[in-house]
């Protein structure tokens, strides 16, 4: 009997990946904060239309750097989804954050909109919306309960890069959100583009 593998991911190329790896190599600088790096961060800028784009190691540490702009004190809490990969949640307990869980859809696996009132106490700070698989939790609905009750929107947006809700990207909602570029993450565009459409302007502050 044979024996099958079956990935639970494949990443794709485009066939452009050795060369942009060896330019990179050329300008001698591989570590970030280059010129690929600049490039990524005016595509995401122009493309998705967000104010401004940084590069992080991963999406676990820009979650964790969304936790500390919010200068969390102990006892202040974060409401994130029931269903989401730890870092949702480390990233704010590590900062001294009391985790309150939100209840999922079963629709959409999504953070459930209509318990989150119920949720928010007199020390909540922020709401974790995560867009699980793509799916655009109810932004609208999210923004009105944070925007009335004086509360921080974060998005996880993980999974869902290019992905839209009602005709905006996901994303673009809060005032934070972060992305992830893993291979096993969903990106919802995938025509070749090229970064030499966008030219690079640094400013030094």
């Amino acid at each position: 009997m044979k024996h099958y593998k079956i990935p639970f991911n494949k990443p794709s190329f485009v066939g452009t990946e050795q060369a942009y790896i060896a330019e990179a190599i050329r300008l001698g600088q591989v570590s970030g904060d280059g010129y690929f790096t600049q490039k990524c961060s005016v595509f995401f800028e122009t493309e998705i239309g967000c104010r401004k784009a940084l590069l992080t190691t991963s999406c676990t540490h820009a979650l964790e750097m969304s936790a500390l702009l919010l200068d969390l004190q102990p006892g202040d809490e974060v409401i994130v989804p029931s269903f989401t990969f730890v870092s949702t949640a480390n990233a704010f307990a590590l900062h001294g954050a009391k985790i309150v869980f939100a209840d999922i859809r079963p629709d959409t696996l999504n953070m459930d909109e209509a318990q989150l009132e119920k949720l928010i106490t007199p020390r909540t700070r922020a709401i974790v919306p995560v867009h699980y698989a793509g799916v655009g939790c109810e932004m609208n609905a999210i923004m009105e309960i944070a925007a009335r009750r004086g509360l921080r929107v974060i998005e996880d947006n993980a999974h869902g890069l290019f992905g839209k809700y009602h005709g905006q990207y996901l994303g673009t909602f809060g005032p934070m959100a972060t992305l992830s570029f893993h291979e096993t993450k969903n990106f919802f565009f995938l025509l070749p583009f090229d970064l030499n459409r966008f030219p690079i302007h640094i400013y030094h502050i």
